[in-house]
């Protein structure tokens, strides 16, 4: 069994049965020149160089916060029928240096540990996301860095430095591109982000990260986006194979295998995406982190759909509606927020719908994580209710985008009368960020009915002050209900 060698630098450890085979260090400038102007090795450089202490403190805290958020996220959806069934296929294997599956009991190998954890975080449609980058970063490299810093026993400021990294790098090649349409935002740039988050935490050098990245992009995927649209369960796995790729490719590097060095450029140029401007990858480095400008959800819902959910609520709040007494609902918004939906067929589908979203509420079920029921399905006030709804492109807003994402909603009723309200950043939008209250509230609600109140609010004091962990096993294995 080939196992990741967290120690090294540059050449290769291969653990085969417990026995260490040494891969003598090879120059990676003899197999391939580095060029070290190339926008591609500045960006490995910076993040091979950075350290907690020259990265700014509001940054470590929001690194702690998207950490927190994604680990709740990834327990919660620990659950999931469709990861569970995977998980019994696995052929879950041995390891002398294991993970922890969140929001599950046992060890697991830190390869597996990725891919389910990944897909666990992304049944729930409830995992941040970051507007400019138009993904959901973390949810593809959290999984890996926290399989690779527990299975290495590591610092918790390792594991900190290994997200920021992985992030920045995910954010910055996913910017310097544009995605072919019809692809979904997971299992490409996110690879990138994972291997290299990965590969940081072994303080490789810069030369070494390069050839990471290189190989990670030969495993990038094509996953196609209606597989949300439409709730297809295979949608959960991109953001697990992602993680998984991330640690591939570190153990391929460790294993001696060295890729094209054009292969990151080629990827992103040709094949994922119709262009690629690498200067993006090296410009302003360290002047702002991506990760200091992510958005976190209020709603297990895809991220479009929240601006029209809010300016809904605002009307709600401001008005008892009788929902007999609804002739239409009008909804203008981006382009993204109104493509066109056929009525969802299952819960997974559901969290894409806003007709349907807007049915939900004005039925009075909430659109919290516990509304989501085949009960809501089978409602026919909520089919009734969602086909009153239009929705409209608005020009003007798909204008504001990625910096805004606008809604307006007109609700017509029978008396003639009409109510509306407008929303130009739903909440928990980098523009309309969360309180801190309602994250720790929301990571509370998500990991309490599986870990229990006590051991959750222990797991919450230790990400906050994770920095001060000298090894984060010990905070790892408290997101092991029953162990």
């Amino acid at each position: 069994m080939i196992l990741l060698d967290l120690n090294r630098q540059g050449g290769g450890i291969i653990r085969v049965a417990g026995t260490c085979l040494y891969l003598p260090v090879l120059s990676l400038s003899a197999l391939y020149p580095i060029i070290k102007t190339d926008p591609l090795f500045n960006l490995c450089q910076f993040v091979s160089r950075q350290t907690i202490a020259d990265i700014p403190d509001a940054v470590v805290h929001q690194a702690k916060r998207v950490l927190r958020d994604t680990l709740g996220v990834m327990v919660a959806g620990a659950a999931s029928m469709a990861v569970g069934q995977v998980a019994r296929q696995m052929p879950l294997g041995v390891s002398s240096r294991p993970s922890t599956w969140p929001g599950q009991h046992g060890e697991y190998h830190p390869i597996t540990a990725a891919l389910l954890g990944g897909m666990a975080g992304s049944t729930l449609e409830f995992e941040e996301g970051h507007a400019r980058a138009m993904g959901h970063p973390a949810i593809q490299i959290v999984p890996a860095v926290v399989a690779a810093a527990e299975a290495a026993g590591l610092s918790g400021t390792h594991l900190i430095e290994g997200l920021i990294s992985g992030y920045e790098v995910a954010c910055r090649i996913s910017q310097a591109c544009h995605l072919r349409e019809g692809l979904h935002p997971n299992g490409h740039w996110g690879i990138i982000g994972a291997a290299l988050g990965v590969a940081t935490l072994s303080r490789r050098l810069p030369e070494a990260l390069v050839q990471v990245a290189n190989i990670a992009a030969g495993l990038t995927m094509n996953p196609l986006v209606n597989n949300s649209f439409a709730g297809c369960s295979i949608a959960c796995t991109f953001a697990g194979m992602a993680g998984q790729a991330g640690l591939m490719a570190n153990l391929f590097f460790d294993s001696g295998m060295r890729a094209e060095p054009h292969s990151l450029a080629m990827t992103f140029s040709r094949f994922v995406s119709t262009d690629f401007d690498p200067v993006v990858l090296a410009t302003d480095l360290g002047a702002q982190y991506a990760i200091g400008d992510n958005y976190f959800k209020p709603y297990p819902t895809c991220r479009f759909t929240h601006a029209a959910l809010d300016a809904l609520q605002q009307i709600l709040d401001a008005q008892v509606i009788d929902p007999e007494t609804i002739d239409a609902i009008d909804v203008y918004s981006f382009k993204a927020a109104v493509h066109p939906l056929t009525p969802p067929t299952n819960l997974e589908a559901l969290r894409f719908s806003i007709p349907y979203l807007m049915g939900m509420m004005l039925a009075g079920h909430g659109i919290g994580l516990s509304a989501f029921t085949d009960q809501v399905l089978d409602d026919p006030m909520v089919a009734r209710l969602a086909g009153k709804v239009r929705l409209i492109l608005d020009p003007a807003y798909d204008a504001m985008r990625p910096g805004h994402s606008p809604a307006r909603v007109i609700i017509r009723l029978n008396t003639g009368r009409e109510l509306a309200a407008e929303v130009l950043s739903g909440c928990g939008d980098q523009s309309n960020p969360l309180p801190e209250q309602a994250l720790v509230d929301k990571f509370l609600s998500l990991t309490t009915p599986v870990l229990g109140e006590a051991r959750a609010r222990q797991v919450l004091a230790k990400i906050d002050g994770l920095e001060n962990e000298a090894d984060v096993r010990g905070v790892m294995r408290l997101l092991r209900p029953g162990d």
